[in-house]
C-alpha cells in the first residue's frame, strides 16, 4: 500500500514536457520576445528544430512575435533615455535584423543632443560655467560609455553655451 502511493507521488513530481506551442505562449506571457529570443528559449528547452520553426510560423501569423511592432516599442520607450548607438547594440543583440532597424529609427528618431543636456544639467553642469578640461574630458568620457557619440556630445555643450548666451542677451 505504502509503495503505490510512494510510486503515485513520484509520478505527479514527473513533469510530463510540455507542447512547444504552449510553452512558446507562456514565455509571451511574461514579456514580448523578437524571433530571434524566442527560437534560443526554446532551444534552450531542447525542442526540434522542426517544432520551433513551425511554432514560429504559428506565431509570427497571428502578431504574437513580430519584430516590426517590437522594435517600434522599444524604441517608443528608450529614445528619451538611450543613445542610438544603445537602442542599436541592445535590438542586435535580441536578434533583430540591422534593416529593420535602420527603418524604424529612420521613421523614429532619437534625440541625442536633448538627451545629454538633460544628463549634463542632471550632473550640475551649468551653461555659461567655464569647465576645467579634466572634467569635461571626463563629463565626455561617461557620455561616451553611454553611447553618444563625439559629435552630438559637441553640439549639446555647444547648444547648452548658445541657450546661455541667449538668456544673457535677454536679460541684458
Amino acid at each position: 500500500m505504502n509503495d503505490q502511493r510512494q510510486e503515485k507521488q513520484a509520478a505527479r513530481r514527473v513533469k510530463k514536457p510540455r507542447p512547444v506551442r504552449d510553452c512558446a505562449l507562456y514565455l509571451l506571457e511574461r514579456s514580448d520576445k523578437t524571433a530571434g529570443e524566442m527560437r534560443q528559449k526554446l532551444r534552450e528547452r531542447e525542442y526540434q528544430p522542426e517544432e520551433i520553426e513551425e511554432t514560429m510560423a504559428f506565431l509570427e501569423e497571428y502578431h504574437y512575435v513580430d519584430d516590426r511592432e517590437y522594435v517600434r516599442k522599444y524604441i517608443r520607450t528608450y529614445s528619451s533615455r538611450k543613445s542610438i548607438r544603445r537602442i542599436r547594440a541592445e535590438l542586435e543583440q535580441k536578434g533583430v535584423d540591422e534593416e529593420l532597424i535602420d527603418a524604424e529609427m529612420a521613421v523614429m528618431p532619437v534625440d541625442e543632443e536633448a538627451q545629454i543636456v538633460q544628463w549634463l544639467r542632471k550632473k550640475g553642469y551649468e551653461p555659461g560655467k567655464p569647465v576645467e578640461w579634466g572634467q569635461y574630458r571626463r563629463l565626455t568620457a561617461a557620455l561616451g560609455r553611454r553611447g553618444y557619440s563625439y559629435e552630438a556630445i559637441r553640439r549639446a555643450t555647444e547648444r547648452m553655451h548658445e541657450e546661455q548666451e541667449d538668456r544673457l542677451l535677454a536679460e541684458g
